[in-house]
């Protein structure tokens, strides 16, 4: 009977015994789970990136959340910033301004209407046009207000006609912008008081391109304008099939831009001799942009081309899920593109277009403006507010989420 016992005790001391080695080495048990985390994460890695893809660029780095701005009043306009600060636009005529490292709100100002456009930056002071809206809900024309950077105060502010409806742009002591008038405008810097418009057929939508001997910029008549910067004097007009609402591209000798007939034009920057066009399949609204030997054009196809700078043809071309309405964003050999209402951003080799990162936000956020990276922090435009996320070389703060009403 004692043997009998030993035997039964000594088989469930060895029944026992794995569980005991388990207790008694966590850490080992530990680092296997960490192990496989590190391998499952790199899978995903892998996954975002395709095969043979690689980049130098910090688009392709991972991105981390750093903080969020939320608010039941976000807009579809674009933020602005400088050095220290973001300028952050809001439904319902209110704009924020905020710290760029933290989020911290550091003064709100009230133009008295719907901000009509991202704010424009100057040295001191910002620019923050309105539209200004009767009791009846009617358009009262527009307002353009002068704010200090630094407080928030209003410098100065004046009212006009007819509402604004493109980007401001600024040069030199001047501020151009487009107007439902169908004309584009030159306002005083330091006043708003207007020193010359240039009229066209329809509406003008399309952010100027400045440069040192011409103004270029697109209108809803289909015609993109070269004029004098000093007195407006019409250089000359090219005539499309379609609305131009992106702001031109220009590499010193050709100006490219895109079009609502969803052609893609270049044309000499001195005389409008048209250089080539090239099809896509449905309207350009966002800015070309010139990458070498390229045009990157996207289009509401879906479709994000390269186009050869020479002769228009196509290098390659990539399809999202989404239509595509906001400017590619280019830094080094990678473009990274926001798809209308989408909830990622895709990064793509210049090159050949192959996916080297992506970039998903949380479930229930949409991306409703242009993409923006400033040193290396990738700023947002959401349907909830502003989504600040850094590379993973950058210390993220606490994942911070700020909300307001």
């Amino acid at each position: 009977m004692q043997k009998v016992n030993s035997i039964i005790l000594a088989l469930m001391l060895a029944a026992a015994s794995p569980v005991a080695a388990q207790e008694r080495s966590p850490a080992g048990a530990q680092e296997s789970v960490k192990k496989a985390r590190k391998g499952a994460k790199s899978k995903q890695q892998e996954a975002i990136a395709e095969p043979g893809a690689t980049s130098t660029s910090p688009l392709a780095l991972p991105f981390k959340r750093s903080w969020q701005y939320l608010t039941e009043s976000a807009s579809t306009i674009l933020p602005s910033l400088d050095e220290a600060r973001i300028y952050l636009p809001l439904a319902g005529g209110r704009a924020v301004c905020l710290d760029r490292e933290t989020g911290s709100l550091l003064w709100t100002s009230e133009p008295g209407g719907a901000i009509s456009a991202p704010i424009a930056v100057g040295e001191s002071s910002v620019y923050i046009a309105a539209r200004k809206i009767a009791e009846d809900g009617s358009e009262a024309g527009a307002s353009l207000r002068a704010v200090d950077k630094g407080t928030g105060l209003t410098l100065w502010v004046r009212d006009y006609e007819r509402r604004f409806t493109s980007p401001l742009a600024l040069g030199k002591d001047r501020i151009y912008v487009g107007s439902s008038d169908g004309s584009l405008y030159a306002l005083a810097a330091k006043s708003g008081e207007p020193v010359w418009k240039f009229a066209t057929q329809d509406a003008v939508r399309g952010r100027a391109l400045l440069s040192e001997g011409a103004i270029y910029f697109g209108s809803d008549d289909g015609a993109l304008y070269s004029i004098d910067p000093e007195d407006a004097k019409l250089l000359w007009r090219v005539q499309t099939g379609g609305r131009i609402t992106g702001k031109p591209a220009i590499d010193g000798l050709f100006i490219y831009f895109g079009s609502g007939d969803g052609y893609a034009y270049s044309v000499e920057a001195s005389t409008g001799r048209l250089r080539w066009r090239s099809r896509t399949g449905a309207a350009i609204e966002a800015s070309p942009i010139v990458v070498e030997d390229r045009v990157l054009v996207a289009s509401f196809d879906n479709f994000i081309y390269a186009l050869a700078k020479e002769s228009g043809d196509r290098i390659w071309k990539r399809r999202l899920e989404n239509r595509i309405a906001a400017d590619p964003l280019v830094v080094g050999d990678a473009t990274m593109i926001a798809p209308l209402r989408g909830e990622y951003v895709a990064v793509f080799l210049n090159s050949d277009g192959r996916r080297v990162n992506l970039y998903k936000l949380e479930p229930g956020f949409e991306i409703v403006a242009d993409p923006i990276l400033a040193g290396d922090k990738l700023l947002l435009s959401t349907d909830k507010g502003l989504v600040v996320a850094a590379t993973s070389q950058a210390k993220p703060h606490n994942s911070r989420v700020i909300r307001k009403k």
